[in-house]
């Protein structure tokens, strides 16, 4: 993620909509990040308990200014571009005959649509070839890697995707304007644990395999809604956010998901080789690859990984003016599938994020009030005792073929989520189905 000479750095624009919209490319002069949303880095607890053993930690904006950063930072003004012209496709020739190429080509290849538009074939053609730079053998020990983590983390860490959806300024305006965790939460619910489920099976790395389509699926309804964002909230939003989905919170998706079960590991007691951190990268390369991610910011091992993942985290504001009712539909949502739910995944949450960040998620809501601090205790040390005994586990004669044949026994992480969902679906919402239309005929598409 490095470029040969250091690149010049533009001077702040006062119409970023007119000077800093198009698409970088090797070579030109980087943009300066949109403004910063807070005063210093943002979610200071949090990064220092992943990180601190790792790299130096900064609570101050001049202590992100490296290659890395600074390409990360031009990317907020940018997104998905081959996805964004596939969005652009389906509002031109409607979404009925633009969906039906679109599963045509992913589920059977762009051979077999007839007269396929343009923008469809170049899309299909990061689909269908994956790049020299991305190891599979790699990626795939990154897979099992993270397919072992233990319990307690990789709940810890889906309770994290409900947080940082909620407190991540840009998403929580997405998710919040869209309003598909409300209007349709049980179709979102299923579609993003299926999404995560999918990720981890033993198939991933084949073109037709449910792993692959669903990051495809993903990447689809990520360029619909970055276009009818744009156009809903206009030039005005852009100047001072960037892209809605910007391509470099495209790729914090590897911090989000990827890097935060290995990190809480960790956290708690159970360590991980380098050479897992370096496979667990190129794992989801792979991943963000198929999603649209541009390959130089993409993070080829764990150091880079680490240091991305801090520095979106301080991009990370204190949420937007949606964060109440984000909050309240995902915990809704947890809600529904056990009215314990709220105040463990709280509770657990806090152990990493620490209190103050973790309430002011459901500041506003029901919620606030609520006593996690108790389970929070409880979870930390039941966390510390699963860290303590897999790390005994690891050690055993044999460890490494139980964790390959463990990766192999399709439940990977999020299987037990996705179920849940399930279940509750079909017994109050039996018409609920996994479509990955949501934005076909949105708001946000008719505009």
């Amino acid at each position: 993620m490095t470029t040969a000479t250091k690149p010049e750095i533009l001077p702040p624009s006062e119409n970023p909509y007119e000077d800093f919209r198009y698409f970088y490319r090797e070579g030109m002069p980087l943009r300066p990040a949109p403004g910063r949303r807070t005063d210093k880095p943002s979610w200071s607890t949090l990064r220092h308990n992943l990180f601190d053993n790792w790299h130096d930690v900064k609570d101050n904006w001049e202590g992100y200014n490296s290659e890395q950063t600074r390409l990360l930072d031009d990317h907020m003004w940018q997104c998905d571009e081959k996805g964004a012209a596939v969005a652009k496709m389906f509002k031109r020739i409607g979404p009925e005959k633009a969906r039906a190429d679109f599963e045509t080509a992913l589920n059977r290849g762009i051979d077999k649509v007839e007269n396929p538009e343009p923008e469809l074939v170049d899309f299909f053609e990061d689909v269908d070839n994956i790049p020299a730079w991305i190891d599979m053998e790699a990626a795939e020990r990154g897979r099992i890697a993270y397919y072992n983590v233990t319990k307690t983390s990789e709940i810890l860490s889906i309770g994290f995707a409900y947080w940082a959806t909620t407190m991540e300024d840009r998403t929580s305006a997405a998710t919040g304007e869209t309003q598909m965790f409300a209007i349709k939460a049980m179709q979102r619910s299923i579609e993003t644990a299926k999404f995560f489920v999918d990720l981890g099976r033993d198939d991933v790395f084949d073109r037709y395999s449910e792993g692959l389509k669903s990051a495809v699926h993903v990447r689809l309804l990520h360029a619909q809604a970055n276009r009818g964002l744009e156009k809903l909230w206009g030039p005005e939003h852009y100047n001072t956010f960037g892209r809605p989905i910007g391509s470099s919170f495209l790729v914090s998706g590897e911090g989000w998901f990827a890097l935060m079960p290995l990190a809480v590991d960790e956290f708690f007691g159970r360590s991980h080789s380098g050479q897992e951190w370096d496979d667990v990268a190129m794992y989801w390369a792979y991943i963000l690859h198929m999603m649209g991610a541009e390959e130089h910011i993409i993070p080829k091992n764990g150091d880079e990984m680490r240091k991305m993942t801090d520095h979106i985290y301080a991009n990370g504001g204190m949420s937007s003016s949606y964060q109440q009712e984000v909050a309240t539909a995902l915990m809704t949502i947890l809600e529904k599938l056990h009215p314990l739910m709220p105040i463990i995944v709280l509770g657990a949450l806090s152990n990493i994020i620490g209190t103050k960040d973790t309430r002011f998620m459901v500041r506003g809501t029901k919620w606030e009030k609520l006593n996690f601090r108790p389970i929070g205790i409880i979870y930390g040390a039941a966390a510390r005792a699963d860290a303590a005994l897999t790390s005994l586990r690891d050690k055993l004669p044999g460890a490494e073929k139980a964790k390959i044949k463990r990766a192999h026994n399709g439940k990977p992480p999020w299987d037990a989520v996705l179920k849940m969902i399930e279940d509750h679906a079909k017994k109050n919402e039996p018409e609920v189905a996994v479509k990955w239309d949501l934005h076909d005929n949105s708001k946000e598409a008719k505009i």
